[in-house]
């Protein structure tokens, strides 16, 4: 038996289904490139079908659109609401969460029952994560070095993803090299002072001359931008100290971000953003073969790796006042 309430429960119980689909939708609306075409101005479904989308198929995407709100369908006619067009500068957000980790979601049962770890896909992880940076983790690395003295003639961001964030930084240093390192590296650079290897941080760092700097030898600057958390959880601590020990070097510099973690604090889980992305982000993490740990654990492990923080400071709270995303400078004691 129904009672009098059952459809206000009802509408209130799909709320979270509403909202998965939604992301999805917003998702394919950047990934398919209707946002790119639309975002410029007004175009047509027979545009959209000269360009290679199946007219029906897309009719019916942009009319879920529409009643969301994202997109005016009038006739042929579609473009972005203003709140669609707002959508642009969260684009990295979908890009990390539903682009890297929507098959990770779907694979929890198996994973819970002791399964293997969760897949994602690296190359949207990547792109993702190093568009979110632009807010967040690139400003945070910009303060860090800022009243650093640059000696360095080397920037090599181990994890590079696809490239933008080393990309960006590396203009702030006319003339240095730049080197972008992950197994998700681009092919090509456009540029002969940034150059990608497709290799794991580990291997690349073990691979460098043991010593230096002497004359001829370059004067290294490295980057570890949500990087620790995956060596952690893939190659285990031991790894994860001997690449920080190696990294520093020949009085090499290495800066680190990460993400503390505290799932379980009631201040950080009630604050709308724990909400809304650290608390998909803290259980993808369990999922898939990463391992986050608390601040207290990263500044333990620089100590018995022989490094000291010289430098230390968190997001701008304008972008996210949880004070969780934090980087420090470390040079070898």
């Amino acid at each position: 038996m129904t009672d009098s309430n059952f459809e206000v429960r009802l509408i209130e119980a799909l709320q979270p289904i509403r909202g998965f689909a939604l992301a999805q939708g917003i998702y394919h609306l950047f990934l398919s490139g209707i946002f790119d075409r639309l975002v410029s101005g007004t175009s047509t479904l027979q545009d959209l079908e000269d360009s290679g989308a199946h007219r029906g198929r897309t009719a019916g995407f942009l009319r879920y659109l529409a009643n969301e709100g994202l997109v005016l369908l009038q006739g042929d006619a579609v473009s972005l609401t203003s709140r669609g067009r707002e959508l642009a500068e969260f684009r990295p957000w979908y890009e990390l969460l539903i682009g890297g980790y929507a098959q990770t979601f779907q694979q929890i049962t198996e994973t819970l029952r002791g399964g293997s770890y969760a897949s994602r896909d690296g190359a949207m992880v990547g792109i993702g994560s190093c568009g979110i940076s632009r807010y967040d983790a690139l400003p945070l690395v910009r303060r860090l070095l800022a009243n650093m003295p640059m000696s360095a003639t080397q920037l090599i961001d181990l994890g590079c993803g696809d490239g933008t964030f080393l990309a960006d930084l590396a203009r702030d240093y006319p003339g240095i090299h730049a080197i972008g390192i992950d197994p998700f590296a681009p092919l090509l650079s456009g540029s002969e002072l940034l150059t990608f290897c497709r290799a794991s941080a580990v291997d690349y760092v073990r691979s460098l001359d043991p010593e230096g700097p002497v004359a001829g030898r370059p004067r290294r600057l490295f980057l570890a931008a949500f990087l620790l958390q995956e060596i952690l959880e893939q190659e285990g601590r031991a790894d994860v100290v001997e690449l920080v020990r190696n990294a520093l070097r020949g009085d090499a510099s290495l800066v680190v971000v990460e993400v503390d973690h505290r799932p379980a604090d009631p201040s950080v889980m009630r604050h709308g953003l724990g909400l809304a992305y650290y608390n998909p982000y803290y259980l993808l993490h369990v999922l898939t073969e990463q391992r986050l740990e608390t601040t207290r654990f990263w500044l333990d492990l620089f100590e018995e790796a022989g490094a000291m923080v010289v430098a230390r400071q968190h997001v701008n709270p304008e972008v996210d006042s949880t004070g969780l995303l934090f980087g420090c400078v470390l040079k070898s004691r």
